[in-house]
């Protein structure tokens, strides 16, 4: 449990500000006896969650439909969504080819905007295999230059399951990824 005094009601974080926490989110010690759950203290889950504007007018006033959502006309209540950032890593805007390529816009977005989401990748890279005695692959050295001759460029190899150079290596059957911890991430939605 954390201390209430670690999350102090100011403005000093503007609503719409996300942050990292690191402790469980369904409650907190406000330094008395009962527990307060962590959305009495201004702040909620990033998850996708759909929000009533009328019930969060500040965090709306910053978020808009970005993030998808339905204006009303009528008597229909307009809605929101906040983030969703479960099992997402956070990148700072940039303009460069790595972080603008194969961006999807987010739902009330711009293509390379403001909550637009990038899938992973794995960089490009070149792998040549040498077959001394056809149907035995011996590793070579990573080239960007044409195969030379003593390749068979019909040679494959099996999915890895270990690194034979560094063997602290891990292979995923799902994705490339850094080493990384589970945290929330929380966004700040009232003073």
């Amino acid at each position: 449990m954390m201390n209430i005094a670690y999350i102090k009601q100011s403005t000093c974080l503007p609503i719409g500000s996300i942050t990292a926490f690191a402790g469980e989110v369904t409650t907190c010690n406000t330094g008395e006896e009962n527990k307060t759950p962590i959305e009495e203290l201004g702040w909620m889950v990033c998850d996708g969650r759909k929000l009533e504007t009328h019930e969060y007018p500040e965090l709306f006033a910053t978020l808009g439909t970005l993030y998808g959502g339905k204006l009303s006309s009528g008597d229909e209540p307009s809605y929101f969504n906040i983030p969703d950032l479960r099992g997402m890593f956070l990148r700072g805007i940039g303009a460069d080819d790595a972080s603008t390529e194969l961006r999807t816009k987010a739902i009330g977005g711009m293509e390379n905007g403001l909550g637009s989401k990038q899938e992973f990748a794995v960089q490009k890279h070149v792998h040549v295999y040498t077959s001394s005695i056809p149907g035995t692959l011996t590793p070579g050295a990573l080239v960007a230059a044409p195969v030379n001759n003593s390749t068979n460029p019909k040679d494959t190899t099996e999915t890895p399951t270990e690194s034979v150079i560094q063997g602290n290596v891990k292979v995923s059957e799902y994705e490339t990824r850094p080493s990384n911890v589970f945290i929330y991430y929380l966004i700040k939605y009232r003073y």
